[in-house]
């Protein structure tokens, strides 16, 4: 599920969370690359952009924490790499997504398993075996929250708002060009929330976040985004006090593979009473 923060949650409870990532993995430029200033212009590259009717993608995201556990008077320091793996497309004309996501915990290598249907503003979850019809009561998500993350932040949006600005660096090589930004504090507050959710006692902050964007002529082919966190989380155990500072890094790489293919979406048949 999108809500990551229920699987730390789980882990904490069994005193076997952990982080990873002594330093953030930073976006740094392409090696070897060369400034091309007869590139097509950002206008173009937007022009292309509203050409988008559909499209289809692989969203690779990772995120990865040093971690130090306290409880009464011990202490315990652990890593924990959470790894979010989605598949989706997306239909603009239609209102239309569906998304397949995979979560893999390490260590361990725990792994699950869920699917969104997204239908206007109507949100279809599968768990279990089970489709069940999203509402803000349903296992603590916010429907709202997926409902932004899937029109308004979704890859080709989310390239239209940063696109509209002027990048602090462009780059050219093998035929595609590379723009970078500064994310700002409001976006990677949203993004963040959507990997952790809002259900436990957290405060947190993030900084450095930067945007990669790959457009190969005026089509847009893929990304990256990284940003550092800090969190501090606490949750009651048997009446204590348990607290989990956190450091480390989300690192996210895109890929759009398929532009303007139409594919079907459809209500479940079937939902959870």
């Amino acid at each position: 599920m999108r809500r990551l923060s229920l699987i730390i949650a789980l882990l904490l409870a069994m005193s076997v969370v952990a982080g990873c990532l002594n330093e953030s993995q930073s976006l740094s430029t392409s090696p070897g690359a060369t400034l091309k200033p007869k590139q097509p212009s950002r206008e173009e590259l937007l022009e292309g952009l509203k050409e988008i009717k559909q499209f289809t993608f692989i969203d690779n995201t990772s995120l990865r924490l040093n971690m130090t556990i306290m409880q009464g008077n011990l202490t315990q320091r652990q890593r924990v790499t959470i790894v979010y793996n989605r598949r989706g497309y997306l239909d603009f004309t239609e209102r239309k997504a569906e998304i397949n996501i995979t979560t893999i915990v390490f260590p361990g290598g725990t792994s699950a398993s869920t699917r969104e249907i997204i239908v206007g503003d109507e949100v279809y979850l599968f768990l279990g075996g089970e489709w069940f019809k999203l509402d803000n009561e349903t296992f603590g998500t916010s429907k709202s929250l997926i409902l932004n993350m899937t029109w308004n932040y979704n890859i080709v949006n989310f390239t239209m708002k940063y696109l509209s600005r002027e990048p602090y660096r462009v780059e050219f090589k093998n035929g595609t060009q590379f723009l970078y930004y500064n994310i700002t504090y409001e976006d990677l507050k949203t993004m963040f929330e959507n990997i952790m959710g809002r259900t436990l006692n957290m405060t947190f902050n993030l900084s450095n976040g930067v945007l990669e964007l790959r457009f190969k002529g005026t089509t847009l082919v893929g990304g990256r985004m990284g940003y550092k966190l800090k969190v501090h989380m606490w949750v009651e155990r048997f009446g204590q006090k348990m607290e989990a500072y956190e450091s480390g890094a989300v690192y996210e790489e895109f890929y759009i593979t398929d532009i303007n293919v139409k594919k079907r979406v459809e209500v479940p048949s079937s939902l959870h009473a």
